[in-house]
C-alpha cells in the first residue's frame, strides 16, 4: 500500500519512549516531570487540589444545545462571549475543536501546496507535523537567549529566512513554548512591520498569554492587531486547563479589506468541517466567566514550582541555571553536560524512574537543557527535581573519577 507523503516515513517510537514501555511493562512507577497534561496532574476545574479555595468551576449551560444551529464561524452566542471577554466583534471569531484545527484551517487559507510558513526555533514540535500534513514547509526562525535578559527573536535571521523562502504567514507563540518569553513592544511592532512589508499573515499563538510567572513588564496580545492581516489563537485547552473539550477559537484582524477578504474565504473553509461541539459552545459564557480564578490558581501552582526549582539548583557556584521563564507552563533546566542529553534522559528513565524532555526535541541550539513541567503537583515536583540533580551530580562525580584516574 502507498501512504501519503504528508506523514514521515519513520514512524518507530524513539528510544527515549522505547525504554518508558519497556519500564511501564515491567510495572515500574514512573514519574514523569514533563507532563504537561492538566487532568494528569490533579488540575480538574471542578475540584480543588491545591487547597486554595477559589478556581472550582462546573461546566454549565447543559441542556440548552440540542438545537443544531451550524453556523461556519461557531454559534453567535459563544462568540458574543468571546468578544465580551477579549474585545472585537464577534464576527471577528472563528471557532474549532482545537488549536491544531485553527492551523490546519490557516494553512489552508494562505498557502498553496509547497509554500512555506516561519515557526519560531527553539519551539514546539508539533508544527513541523501540522504543515506537512497541509502539504506546507515549515522553515524555522531564530530565537536566541542571553542570561539574564532573557530571549529575543533574532530580527536579521527572521527576515533572512522569509525573504529566502518566500514564505506566506509567520508564526509568533506569546508567550513561546518552551522558552516562556512573551515578544517586547519593539519585537511586537517589528514582526508586524516585516509581515506587512513581505506580506506574509501573522498567526499568533496566545493560548499561554496569561499565564505570566517573570515578566516583568505588561505584554500585549497580537488579538486585533491592524498593521497587518493577523491570526490570533487561543482555547480552553491551557486557559481552564480542558483539553478534553476540544475547543478553540481564532480572531481575524488586520486591514479592513484584507481582513474581510480572509474571513470570507475562512468561512468558506470552515463550512466544510463545523467541527466544534455545541455542548461545550453552549457552555462557553459560563466557562470564561470562571477563567480568572482558575489561571490565578495555576499561576500559584507554576509560581511556587517555579521557585522550587531555582532553590535546588540555582544554589551559589551551581553548574546548573533555570533559564528566565517569563510565561508559560514549562521552565527549562541548563545542566553540567557530562554526556548527550539522550543518554541523560535514558539514565534518569533506569535509575530515577524519571522523564524529562530533552533540549534537541525542541530544536535548542546546543546539548544540555531539560524542560520540566511547571503545572505538576508541587509535591511531585518537589520530588523529581531532586532526583534529577541527586542523578546529573552523581554523573558528575563519575566523570570527574575517571579523569582523576
Amino acid at each position: 500500500m502507498k501512504f501519503s507523503s504528508r506523514i514521515a516515513p519513520q514512524t518507530e517510537p524513539n528510544a527515549i519512549a522505547s525504554l518508558v514501555a519497556e519500564l511501564s511493562a515491567q510495572g515500574a512507577s514512573i514519574l514523569n516531570l514533563s507532563d504537561s497534561n492538566p487532568t494528569r496532574a490533579g488540575l480538574l476545574p471542578c475540584s480543588d487540589s491545591d487547597g486554595a479555595g477559589e478556581g472550582s468551576i462546573g461546566i454549565p449551560g447543559y441542556g440548552s444545545w440540542q438545537r443544531y444551529e451550524p453556523d461556519p464561524r461557531g454559534l453567535l452566542a459563544a462568540r458574543q462571549a468571546l468578544s465580551g471577554k477579549f474585545g472585537g466583534d464577534p464576527d471577528d471569531y472563528f471557532i474549532t475543536a482545537s488549536s491544531s484545527e485553527s492551523y490546519s484551517l490557516l494553512f489552508k487559507l494562505v498557502c498553496d501546496a509547497g509554500d512555506a510558513v516561519l515557526v519560531p526555533r527553539p519551539g514546539y514540535p508539533l508544527f513541523e507535523h501540522l504543515a506537512g500534513l497541509d502539504c506546507v514547509r515549515a522553515e524555522s526562525y531564530r530565537i536566541e537567549y542571553t542570561h539574564p535578559a532573557g530571549w529575543r527573536i533574532d530580527m536579521d535571521d527572521l527576515r533572512r529566512v522569509a525573504q529566502r523562502s518566500q514564505a506566506r504567514a509567520l508564526v509568533v507563540i506569546n508567550p513561546n513554548n518552551p522558552t516562556g518569553s512573551y515578544l517586547s513592544s519593539d519585537e511586537h511592532q517589528a514582526v508586524v512591520s516585516i509581515c506587512a512589508e513581505l506580506g506574509m499573515a501573522l498567526i499568533a499563538d496566545e493560548v499561554f498569554f496569561p499565564y505570566a510567572l517573570e515578566a516583568e513588564q505588561a505584554h500585549s496580545r497580537f488579538a486585533g492587531e491592524s498593521g497587518c492581516l493577523t491570526f490570533s489563537l487561543d482555547g480552553l485547552s491551557k486557559l481552564l486547563c480542558l483539553p478534553q473539550v476540544k475547543l478553540g477559537w481564532l480572531r481575524v484582524s488586520g486591514p479592513v479589506a484584507e481582513a474581510r477578504e480572509a474571513a470570507r474565504r475562512l468561512e468558506v473553509i470552515s463550512d466544510a468541517y463545523l467541527s466544534a461541539s455545541a455542548p461545550i459552545m453552549t457552555s462557553l459564557s459560563g466557562l470564561l466567566g470562571r477563567s480568572d480564578a482558575f489561571v490565578r490558581r495555576v499561576q500559584r501552582r507554576m509560581t511556587k514550582n517555579l521557585a522550587y526549582a531555582r532553590r535546588v539548583f540555582e544554589e551559589p557556584g551551581s553548574p546548573y541555571r533555570v533559564l528566565r521563564c517569563e510565561g508559560g507552563w514549562t521552565a527549562l533546566l541548563e545542566y553540567p553536560r557530562n554526556e548527550p542529553e539522550e543518554q541523560t534522559v535514558l539514565g534518569l528513565l533506569r535509575e530515577e524512574r524519571i522523564v524529562v524532555q530533552p533540549g534537541y526535541f525542541f530544536d535548542m541550539e546546543r546539548d544540555g537543557y531539560l524542560a520540566l513541567s511547571l503545572i505538576l503537583e508541587p509535591g511531585d515536583f518537589e520530588a523529581g527535581a531532586h532526583r534529577v540533580r541527586k542523578y546529573i551530580d552523581s554523573t558528575m562525580y563519575h566523570a570527574e573519577s575517571c579523569l582523576s584516574e
